[in-house]
């Protein structure tokens, strides 16, 4: 009995993360307001009931794709602040993480760049404070380094976290309109030490800059 509820279970979250993966790809390329429950259905393969039975709607698919992935940036500030006590690590670590993310999944990093991140119709509570979360602990990570005048305290560590990622975002927009070329390799691993130290130079005390 056991084992036939496991078996069930496991088939229920293998035909969610099959249309979850169909609804990633579809929104990427028609966009949201766009493409239609049965072009998801289409190309996750499945009945076109079958969709409306796991999500009630579109709107409900995206929400889900938004949780899984702004939940682990959440998880990648908290993690770099607890394993390195450097500023430019941590940072580091945030951009790492993005832009490995567009390199591994560009069709996610599309959809919360553009669908959702772009959109005050998706954004709101709950998804917005789950939205905002990340942006107050990446600001909480700025002024403990600010008390320890490494960063001048003069600057709002809030708007100086809205400013890292709005450079970010704006990276990742260049990538996926074509405008900019994602590097890989070494090309890449410059890419994140330019960005960190980018930001850095301008908020540093002229102290920590040259020691």
């Amino acid at each position: 009995m056991e084992k036939t509820k496991k078996k069930r279970r496991a088939a229920t979250e293998e035909k969610k993360r099959l249309i979850l993966n169909a609804a990633v790809h579809v929104f990427a390329e028609k966009g949201f307001h766009r493409c239609r429950i049965s072009d998801i259905a289409t190309r996750a393969g499945v009945a076109y009931g079958l969709v409306y039975h796991y999500f009630d709607n579109k709107e409900a698919i995206l929400n889900t794709i938004f949780e899984e992935n702004w939940g682990l940036l959440d998880k990648v500030i908290d993690n770099a602040a607890e394993q390195s006590s450097e500023l430019r690590e941590k940072l580091r670590a945030v951009v790492a993480f993005i832009l490995d993310a567009h390199q591994l999944a560009p069709d996610i990093i599309q959809v919360m760049v553009i669908e959702i991140a772009r959109s005050s119709k998706f954004l709101k509570k709950p998804k917005l404070d789950a939205y905002e979360r990340v942006f107050s602990r990446l600001a909480e990570v700025l002024a403990q380094h600010q008390s320890q005048g490494e960063l001048d305290s003069t600057q709002d560590p809030k708007l100086l976290a809205y400013s890292f990622f709005g450079s970010l975002e704006l990276i990742l927009t260049g990538y996926l309109i074509h405008t900019l070329q994602p590097g890989t390799g070494d090309t890449l691993e410059s890419i994140k030490s330019a960005l960190v130290d980018n930001f850095l130079n301008g908020i540093r005390t002229s102290a920590s800059r040259t020691s």
